[in-house]
């Protein structure tokens, strides 16, 4: 089985360097290096936007930039591709200061062969990797890769300010609507099928919804059998109606698992920007409210407008 091919951007204007590396890369036969070269910044971001890197190689002084600065637009402009700079023997405080503020290694030119460079390379891929991963689990559940409870909450309050500014700027009454679900009779499907059903459930159902869900708007997983949606650029009660329905269309035909077939209904509670509340802490408990007022009768959804409705009665 051949080795994958590793493709290498080299940022670099002296063509002595660019050959060095070129000749220490081909040294090592335990990998392939497919190496781009570019001699400016400027066509170095060119050739990142066109194809894809797997990580770079860095000379620091180039013809459109300098020092330091060399890294930061670069890293700016591609954080999520590994760099790793090429410096002269008296850069060693700005490369250092570089790694400190993202960069995966710097080596010294003339001082390093070609089999440095490969694992320099290869650890540097797996370093980003690790960094990504670590990451994403911090803002996104493990079990179906949806935003977490912290995500969600910084996407909220990010919904409600641009809410806020629109709705300052413009004088229209768009807000938000923040939809909290919880599905009917879970705890039985867990015990009665075992928890990995339960899980394969859940996951299920997260793909069902992010299906059904707008790329503008949030669907996150709260917990347990909870999941939150944030709509953006609702108008009122009637257009979070036509979302709620779409998400109880959802769970219109039955969840297969293995040879079991499931027919999964869900409670649903929401709560409307500005009207039920001005911050995300009071948009989820109204929504909450709702919702334990939806489980009374399952497989419904409720507003918290409703819910106020029903008590001044």
């Amino acid at each position: 089985m051949q080795n994958k091919i590793t493709r290498i951007l080299l940022i670099e204007d002296n063509p002595g360097d660019t050959r060095l590396v070129r000749e220490a890369l081909a040294e090592t036969a335990a990998a392939r290096f497919d190496l781009v070269t570019e001699i400016d910044l400027a066509s170095g971001l060119a050739a990142l936007a066109a194809q894809h890197i797997d990580a770079i190689l860095l000379d620091l002084s180039l013809p459109d930039t300098t020092g330091f600065d060399t890294f930061t637009n670069l890293h700016e402009k591609a954080p999520q591709v590994p760099i790793i700079l090429l410096t002269g023997a008296d850069d060693d405080a700005q490369a250092a200061q570089a790694v400190r503020m993202g960069a995966q290694d710097y080596l010294v030119k003339g001082q390093v062969e070609g089999r440095e460079i490969t694992r320099a390379i290869r650890y540097a891929i797996e370093r980003k990797r690790l960094e990504e991963r670590l990451q994403f689990l911090a803002t996104h559940d493990d079990l179906t890769g949806l935003p977490n409870r912290r995500l969600f909450h910084d996407r909220m309050e990010r919904a409600i300010e641009h809410s806020r500014r629109f709705q300052k700027e413009t004088r229209e009454k768009w807000g938000l609507a923040v939809a909290l679900l919880d599905l009917d009779s879970f705890k039985t499907v867990n015990d009665t099928l075992g928890h990995a059903q339960g899980d394969l459930l859940l996951q299920a159902v997260a793909d069902r919804l992010e299906r059904s869900t707008r790329k503008s708007d949030t669907l996150a997983r709260m917990g347990g059998d909870e999941f939150t949606m944030i709509y953006e650029n609702v108008a009122g009660r009637q257009d979070a109606e036509i979302l709620a329905s779409k998400i109880q269309a959802v769970f219109s035909s039955p969840f297969q698992l293995g040879n079991n077939f499931l027919d999964i209904t869900a409670s649903i509670g929401i709560s409307l920007y500005p009207s039920d509340g001005e911050d995300g802490e009071a948009l989820l408990r109204q929504a909450d409210i709702a919702m334990y007022r939806a489980k009374r009768q399952r497989n419904t959804f409720w507003f918290y407008e409703m819910c106020k409705e029903e008590s001044s009665r």
